[in-house]
Parts: structure tokens; C-alpha cells; sequence
């Protein structure tokens, strides 16, 4: 490849997803990558690498995302980029990515390699920070490190709680509390109150053109279910289906 554009490659690979073309977005990834089989190409093969390691993890191909990973942890070492925000980014899709494929141990690595990058380089309240605490809550709720995830859960609230624009994350984060919580006491008062919180946001119209407002919707909508409140699960999937057009 003589030539490598990031933003012509990520415009060609969106135009897969905005027509549901998984299968067209993998061979596209695979064929650019074995374009760029040479390490003059290191940046660019980065770049590639973070968008397979994202993909592999939805379609469930851990082979592949194993050896993604391995290869964009040298390429940061050999991009000269550790400590930079881009890497913070990989390895937060890297950790995600371990995390999805019940390897929660490995993931907690990554997280932190993230966390020292976003707190040296970010504001306090910046919502990528919200992002990571999030996630890397969910790895320590699966290795039962249970005060931990709280904690971390309560950071990333207290973060998207501070601009309306985050309301869906904070939503999110208020569902996934509300698991923790019951998995360690089954009738903590707590939990219908963060279920209720994340309800009135999903229901609230200033919300409905957010461009993750119908994921949302559908990401939540089975816990409310699990939690027996069937009618909100119902009007969330409702929701989703009116925003998607298929209601």
C-alpha cells in the first residue's frame, strides 16, 4: 500500500456498518491489514489493529482478538506512543476486548495502563475517564473484587453526572450499580432507586436524539427484566424499535 489515509479508512469502513455489512467490515480489515504487512507501516498498522480488536470482540472471534492485541501492544512500543492518549485508547479497547472473552485478570492490566495515561493527560471529569472506570467495574465485579467495582462505578457516575450530555452513560452506569448491589445484598434499598433513576433518563425525551439513545434502550432494557419490572423492559425495547424504524 502506497498510501494510508486514517480518515479515508475509517470513512470506507463505516459505510460497512451503516449498511450491517459485518462480513464486508472483516475482509475489509483483514485485506488492509495484510496490505501494511511491513513495520514502515506501523502507525497505519495500529490503526487497523484497534478497529480489528473492537470487531472481533462484537462477532465473538477470540482467536483473532488475541493476536490483534498482542500485536498492537508492540506496535505502541514500537510507534514510540506509550504515555500518549492514543495509546490509552488501545489499550482500553484491548482491555475491554480480555474482559468480553472472560480473561477479567489480563484486562485489569490494561486497565491501568489507561488509568495512569487519562490521569496524568485528562481533566477530572473528562467522560473518557467515566468510560474506563465503567468498564474496568464490571472486570473486578467478575473477579469478585466487589468494593472495588462499587467504587469505580460511583467514580464514572460522579463524572457524567456533571454534563447533561452523558446522561445515557450515567443511565448505563446506574443499571450496572444496581447489579452489584444486588449481588451482594438481593434487597438493598439502593437498587430500585438506581433502576428508577436509569429509567427516567431512557424515558425522558430530551434525550431521544442522542446518537446511542436506541442502544441504550436496548442495552438496558434485559436488565429491567431481570430486576421483574417487565412493562419497563417492554417500552425500552419499544424504544429502541420505534428510533431503528422497525416498529
Amino acid at each position: 500500500m502506497s498510501f494510508f489515509s486514517a480518515p479515508d479508512f475509517i470513512q470506507k469502513l463505516d459505510s460497512f456498518f451503516a449498511r450491517e455489512d459485518v462480513k464486508g467490515a472483516q475482509n475489509y480489515l483483514r485485506e488492509t491489514y495484510a496490505e501494511l504487512a511491513s513495520d514502515e507501516n506501523a502507525s497505519a498498522r495500529l490503526t487497523v489493529l484497534n478497529e480489528i480488536i473492537g470487531l472481533s470482540r462484537q462477532t465473538n472471534e477470540e482467536k483473532e482478538a488475541l493476536r490483534a492485541i498482542d500485536e498492537a501492544v508492540r506496535l505502541i512500543d514500537k510507534c514510540g506512543i506509550e504515555g500518549t492518549k492514543s495509546a490509552g485508547t488501545i489499550y482500553l479497547n484491548c482491555a475491554t476486548t480480555l474482559k468480553h472473552f472472560s480473561k477479567a485478570e489480563k484486562s485489569i492490566e490494561y486497565y491501568s495502563k489507561t488509568s495512569e495515561i487519562y490521569d496524568r493527560i485528562l481533566d477530572e471529569n473528562d467522560p473518557l475517564k467515566a468510560g474506563l472506570y465503567n468498564n474496568m467495574a464490571l472486570a473486578l465485579q467478575d473477579l469478585e473484587q466487589y468494593e472495588k467495582a462499587e467504587e469505580m462505578f460511583r467514580k464514572a457516575i460522579d463524572i457524567t453526572l456533571t454534563d447533561d450530555k452523558n446522561a445515557l452513560e450515567t443511565a448505563v452506569s446506574y443499571v450496572n450499580l444496581a447489579h452489584l448491589l444486588f449481588d451482594l445484598n438481593p434487597i438493598d434499598e439502593e437498587i430500585n432507586i438506581l433502576l428508577d433513576k436509569a429509567y427516567d433518563i431512557l424515558l425522558n425525551p430530551a434525550y431521544y436524539g442522542y446518537s446511542k439513545y436506541a442502544f441504550t434502550c436496548r442495552k438496558c432494557a434485559p436488565s429491567f427484566g431481570y430486576f421483574g419490572r417487565f412493562l419497563q423492559e417492554k417500552k425500552l425495547g419499544e424504544r429502541a424499535d420505534e428510533v431503528y424504524g422497525l416498529a
